[in-house]
């Protein structure tokens, strides 16, 4: 059975303890452990996590403000992103965008696993062998999962706050729109290859690197301190939703980051919910192309442009899949 208990052991390396161990044969043998401590190992992660959420925000800023002094701007378009794409371009704001990811998601797991936890960073992908049928049926389940998650998105974006949280309300809308503006500027494309260059910035970099960091790292530690995957699956995908500043995005999110992360402790394998990442971005992108080119009329900016039986058949088909996914993982190995 592949699947993982109490999550894959990326503790902090403690002090080193040396035990005498007697064989069958009489021999003495020193077996070398070191002491972990998994409540520890999670409060530095997560401490790391926001330190290179920093890091990154501020490299990806130092970045935009190079591209507009070069293409002769001053700092005053930092506040009004409509200007700031004028001046500098959707290939220089993706080039500023890739670098708070690497930085981010790809340094913050190398950093810990390399100078704290030293272990390689393959521990983090586990053991499991990656196979064609359970990898087929993460990416479908994540494509299906997208038709059920346009009703969460639509439910989400329409949330009224009492009356006590109206200020929150506003900075939270502020905020919606500012982002928006930014991911329709990821979003719309002048040419093929920006199309390309936005598929690996949006697509294939936040797949690797955010699972990397939030279950590889964040969920496994939280894995090993809770002892409950069902606790470290959903508190993850929240912080993993939470780091977007997104309100009116949080749940939806959230909900597919729990997605990847029982494809992650099902299997023991974090190729799955990597491959299923950057399917659920990469088909956002696909679909946004074509409807550019006029290759297709659906909008995936029209939440609601789906009739409602849809859904209820993709929830269905999604449902079927992951227990597909699930029993494929719980079967002896000699069955399979």
């Amino acid at each position: 059975m592949a699947r993982i208990d109490n999550g894959i052991n990326i503790s902090l390396r403690g002090e080193r303890v040396d035990v005498i161990k007697e064989f069958e044969n009489g021999e003495l043998n020193t077996v070398t452990t070191y002491n972990e401590n998994p409540q520890k190992t999670f409060w530095v992660v997560l401490g790391l996590l926001f330190t290179g959420f920093f890091v990154g925000q501020f490299a990806a800023t130092i970045a935009v403000i190079i591209f507009v002094l070069i293409n002769g701007g001053g700092t005053e378009v930092l506040s009004n992103p409509e200007a700031l794409f004028e001046l500098i371009g959707q290939s220089q704001l993706l080039i500023s965008q890739s670098l708070y990811t690497v930085v981010f998601t790809f340094l913050v797991p190398w950093f810990y696993m390399k100078n704290l936890a030293r272990k390689p960073m393959n521990v983090v992908f586990g053991e499991s062998k990656t196979e064609s049928l359970p990898l087929a049926l993460a990416v479908f389940v994540t494509i299906a999962f997208v038709f059920v998650n346009g009703y969460i998105i639509e439910w989400n974006e329409n949330i009224q706050l009492p009356e006590f949280m109206a200020g929150f309300e506003r900075l939270a809308r502020q905020m919606e729109d500012s982002l928006k503006e930014t991911t329709e500027m990821f979003t719309t494309f002048d040419s093929f290859g920006t199309f390309l260059l936005a598929f690996v910035v949006v697509a294939i970099l936040p797949g690797i690197g955010e699972e990397l960091l939030f279950r590889g790292l964040l969920q496994n530690s939280l894995h090993r301190w809770s002892k409950n995957a069902h606790v470290a699956i959903w508190v993850s995908a929240f912080l993993f939703s939470a780091i977007h500043m997104q309100f009116y995005g949080l749940f939806p999110r959230m909900i597919l980051g729990a997605l990847f992360g029982y494809l992650y402790v099902w299997s023991g394998n974090l190729w799955y919910p990597i491959i299923a990442h950057i399917a659920n971005n990469g088909f956002a992108l696909i679909v946004a192309y074509m409807y550019q080119t006029e290759v297709t009329d659906i909008n995936p900016d029209e939440t609601d442009s789906l009739p409602g039986y849809a859904g209820i058949i993709a929830l269905i088909v999604v449902s079927f899949l992951l227990f597909v996914f699930r029993n494929y993982y719980l079967k002896p190995k000699s069955v399979r």
